[in-house]
């Protein structure tokens, strides 16, 4: 089947070492006060929100412990002679990427179409840099309730996910020591996934046309200097932002991209947004033009 003979290539990987000094940067150069919204990203691979722990404050939160979310899974469509994959998790860690960090601990699901159009449905967890795993014990269908949460006590990590429909569950825990946990980050994406080559390059693979996935019950909570602290994505606490997928690295849609996807504005309360595959819907940036956050391509590159 598609998905056993990719489990050993595909990652879904931390970003990109180009833009972790601009990304380092934005944060330490945001203002103390709370609510610090970054200006939009493109990135080659993810799409959707996330929030970091803005270093030197002692207001705002100092790392993540947990992050959970909510997913329909979506009903995903095949191009003729093309291998494509789309995968939809939450997780903690790997924006930065290396040097400040090799590590992101994920779950989620997965639409991947082989190149004669056949569509295969999976949940999976990663804690980068090892290697994906299939859950097996959790068969999931197009239109599933799901929900999934990550969550990290010192060199442990916990990974949940649930298919509300059908009511089966997984949950997994491991201890992270090299590299320990990354838990500076917490975010809600669609992905299209890397391919690991012999020489430990990767490169972003075609994007699965999954229409659109609307992430809900979307939640971080982090351990500051005034202790532990529950919010929606936008909460004051921490900073946050939002990454357009472009295979161009363009914040804007144009017609040579292999692989776009635009997320939505946050809902009124911050716990919710959608993300669109390809063109359709608004062709420019939706999300907070506030603030000083990378503007550069932000994906796993090879």
């Amino acid at each position: 089947m598609l998905r056993r003979r990719h489990t050993r290539r595909i990652q879904r990987r931390v970003l990109a070492l180009a833009v972790v000094a601009v990304a380092a940067a934005a944060v330490a150069g945001a203002s103390s006060a709370f609510g610090n919204a970054l200006r939009n990203q493109a990135s080659p691979n993810w799409s959707g929100w996330f929030v970091l722990s803005p270093p030197h404050s002692q207001r705002l939160a100092k790392h993540f412990t947990t992050v959970t979310g909510s997913w329909i899974q979506p009903s995903a469509t095949c191009q003729s002679h093309h291998a494509s994959f789309a995968a939809f998790w939450v997780g903690l860690g790997g924006y930065y990427g290396p040097p400040r960090s090799n590590a992101l601990e994920q779950v989620g699901s997965e639409a991947d179409c082989s190149s004669s159009g056949r569509l295969f449905y999976y949940a999976w967890y990663e804690f980068v840099p090892a290697l994906p795993a299939t859950i097996h014990a959790v068969k999931i269908r197009p239109g599933d309730s799901l929900s999934a949460t990550v969550h990290a006590s010192s060199d442990h990590v916990t990974v949940t996910f649930t298919d509300n429909t059908t009511g089966k569950s997984f949950r997994h825990t491991i201890t992270m020591r090299h590299p320990v946990p990354d838990t500076s980050a917490a975010e809600w994406i669609a992905e299209a996934p890397s391919i690991l080559d012999s020489a430990g390059h990767l490169t972003p693979l075609l994007l699965t046309n999954f229409g659109q996935i609307g992430f809900t019950a979307a939640s971080a909570t982090s351990i500051g200097y005034g202790g532990r602290h529950t919010g929606a994505i936008d909460d004051p606490l921490w900073n946050y932002g939002e990454i357009v997928l472009s295979s161009n690295g363009h914040l804007r849609y144009s017609p040579t991209e292999k692989s776009y996807a635009l997320p939505s504005l946050l809902n009124i309360d911050g716990t919710s947004f959608n993300v669109r595959y390809g063109p359709i819907g608004p062709t420019g940036p939706t999300g907070p033009t506030t603030g000083i956050g990378p503007t550069g391509p932000t994906g796993a590159t090879a």
